[in-house]
């Protein structure tokens, strides 16, 4: 019943941003504007996301190297891939436990090593996003109660969740689980294994001798998307500052964050838009037409190449929701 209700609140917020993103918009010169997409400048920004997705595998496997040193990076790559397919089409991120559990196929770390991994990997690009946010916060129009809003909402779950993280750490969790005693103990037992598994895949990053190679994959995957917010900006036949881009882009990662459907269908035109007609002033036909565009080429390829790599995995989404359920 809980799962149901939150369906029916994502598609609500979905479906409110949608009515927000397209009210009083001519759909003829929105069409139009489509059809004017300068297609060169929109499939490179297609080929940069798939580089940052190689660059992305590759921080991965930097990170994974004391846990399994042996993982290959089209392995990684497939995975990651698998992931983002997952998210694009499940609810409740469904991909992140898809990904974890291709991470492990045929490999000698466990699932729930690479879900640890994968909230890692979360966590550093949560806080690259919040570190560039602050960086950048004097241009940024906080003054704004809806933008305030999101700046503050992504700055304080993104320091939670950290603080969360390292406060488990601290305290002795296996005793507070095993404490439970209204919890059955075999699942107790099942659990504190799992929790010491996750932990182990997130301790990964004290112990690997890779800091510099995942700082610099981490910096060049934000090089790869900034390159691509620009090139999709000017294929609308938009154009930015090199810093009105780069805001652009930290207000994507954001406005992505927000629950709604799989794949952010709804709030991500709607964000969008609003950002950009309050930020740079640009038409509202102009700037959903960016935030199409710029949806589209994030959404599309990661669902044709992951379901490419989903099929030739072998991978049942009804097995591992079992699993996940066991």
């Amino acid at each position: 019943m809980g799962k149901v209700l939150t369906i029916v609140l994502l598609t609500t917020i979905s479906a409110i941003g949608l009515y927000f993103a397209f009210h009083n918009i001519d759909f003829n010169d929105l069409f139009n504007r489509l059809l004017k997409i300068d297609l060169i400048k929109f499939f490179a920004a297609i080929f940069i996301l798939m580089v940052a997705c190689i660059v992305r595998a590759k921080r991965l496997q930097y990170i994974l190297y004391p846990l399994d040193k042996n993982i290959s990076l089209h392995h990684l790559f497939s995975s990651t891939m698998i992931g983002y397919f997952g998210n694009g089409i499940l609810f409740f991120r469904f991909g992140e436990i898809l990904k974890a559990y291709s991470i492990s196929q045929g490999n000698k770390i466990t699932t729930s090593e690479s879900f640890g991994i994968i909230m890692l990997e979360r966590v550093i690009d949560a806080l690259t996003v919040l570190i560039l946010l602050l960086m950048f916060l004097p241009w940024m129009p906080i003054q704004n109660i809806t933008i305030n809003y999101w700046v503050s909402a992504f700055a304080v779950v993104t320091v939670l969740f950290t603080l969360i993280i390292l406060i488990l750490r601290k305290i002795n969790w296996k005793n507070f689980i095993t404490s439970l005693s209204f919890i059955n103990e075999s699942f107790r037992s099942l659990l504190v294994s799992m929790m010491e598994k996750i932990f182990d895949g997130i301790d990964a990053i004290k112990n690997t001798k890779h800091t510099w190679g995942i700082l610099i994959s981490t910096f060049l995957i934000w090089i790869c998307y900034y390159l691509m917010t620009v090139w999709l900006l000017e294929s609308c036949q938009i154009y930015l500052t090199l810093s009105g881009a780069f805001i652009m882009l930290l207000m994507g990662s954001i406005i992505i964050a927000v629950p709604a459907l799989p794949g952010g269908l709804g709030t991500y035109e709607a964000g969008i838009t609003f950002t950009l007609m309050l930020l740079f002033y640009v038409t509202k036909d102009e700037a959903l037409t960016y935030a199409i565009v710029s949806h589209a080429s994030n959404y599309f390829p990661y669902i044709i190449v992951g379901s490419i790599y989903f099929i030739i995995s072998g991978l049942k989404i009804s097995d591992i929701k079992n699993k996940a359920n066991s």
